[in-house]
């Protein structure tokens, strides 16, 4: 019996150091997860974009950041491919990126190399150490994405993509805000920032003068250390969730808004477009049926005030939302278009 355990147990050893020659070897590359490629750069050029288009689409360009329909990944730093428990999405971040996704929502979390840490990041060939900020969901153990990684990957896909406008939207926990913006500006992302004068923007600019301006990224945040910058003084480039987004409820397949606000009281409109399971946790099976083109033009044309500005989604790649979003970035017109307009066209698809 003794000698039967200890053949398992050198089978396992010989399993394990099998395994960590083949993923820590030089000849393993994590982005592509193919032993013989040995090129080292994901790509970052950006599917169905075009010359003088504005995130895919030459009509989106004289339009207000507010007024064109965002395709949004909730949670994008937990994927199943960052090897993150109870994941929101299959594919990572910069896949989404590229895929047509122009929002990004991020939970910002202080780390502190628990057990469950280590085994991650020894799982992925990464080591931080200390009490570091990471992206994480709920806690660090169920996964990370390290911020220079993450951020540096959204700088590339900004360089590579001069047409492209993205919103990112942070959860500030364990009070991590003042880490989180240290890392924006070590990743170099703070160069792409739009910043405004005021904490009152009653308009929000064109793609094309985001664009123009090569400010084409804007930061919104919400959570520990944030809270309206009509009250305190918001870091530079980050504005408050809450002073500009109204949004309505997740698990939920209605257009009410959480809080019951009039739906023009604040510039952008978010649809938090997602189902969980019974245990409350990202279901891909909810997803199936959640981002078919149907299930979001029903819900869409809830919304009879006024069109959503973004919609975020769980399991990106499931689905026909970014379809569905070209759609209604085709069928918009004109600023007076009402939703009904746009999504009655959309409907005639």
């Amino acid at each position: 019996m003794c000698k039967f355990i200890g053949c398992i147990l050198c089978l396992g050893a010989l399993g394990a150091a099998g395994f960590c020659a083949w993923r820590f070897g030089p000849w393993y590359n994590q982005d592509s997860g193919d032993p013989t490629n040995t090129s080292n750069e994901p790509t970052f050029t950006a599917l169905n974009t075009c010359d003088g288009c504005c995130n895919g689409l030459v009509s989106n360009c004289e339009r207000k950041i507010n007024d064109v329909l965002i395709p949004m990944v909730h949670n994008a730093h937990s994927s199943k491919a960052d090897l993150f428990l109870a994941y929101n999405n299959n594919k990572d971040a910069e896949e989404a990126l590229v895929a047509g996704y122009r929002g990004l929502m991020l939970d910002s979390c202080m780390c502190d190399g628990s057990i469950g840490e280590t085994i991650q990041s020894l799982w992925k060939g990464e080591m931080p150490e200390g009490y570091y900020m990471a992206f994480c969901h709920g806690t660090c153990d169920a996964g990370i994405r390290e911020p220079m990684e993450l951020l540096g990957n959204i700088k590339k896909f900004l360089d590579t993509n001069r047409n492209e406008v993205l919103i990112i939207e942070f959860e500030i926990r364990e009070n991590s805000l003042v880490e989180l913006y240290k890392a924006i500006d070590n990743s170099g992302l703070d160069e792409y920032v739009f910043r405004s004068d005021s904490t009152d923007i009653s308009e929000w600019p064109t793609l094309q003068s985001l664009i123009d301006a090569n400010s084409r990224l804007l930061l919104f945040a919400h959570g520990d250390g944030m809270e309206s910058c009509t009250t305190m003084s918001c870091p530079e480039g980050l504005f408050y969730t809450y002073d500009h987004f109204q949004q309505t409820n997740w698990n939920d397949n209605t257009c009410n808004l959480k809080g019951n606000p009039t739906p023009s009281e604040r510039g952008f409109l978010l649809m938090n477009h997602w189902i969980n399971n019974e245990r409350d946790l990202p279901s891909e099976k909810n997803a199936k049926e959640f981002n078919t083109f149907d299930s979001l033009l029903k819900r869409f044309k809830l919304c009879k005030e006024r069109l959503p500005s973004v919609v975020a989604v769980d399991f990106w790649d499931v689905g026909d939302v970014l379809s569905f979003v070209k759609e209604v970035n085709l069928n918009r017109g004109g600023g007076d278009t009402t939703a009904a307009e746009a999504i009655a066209h959309t409907q005639g698809k």
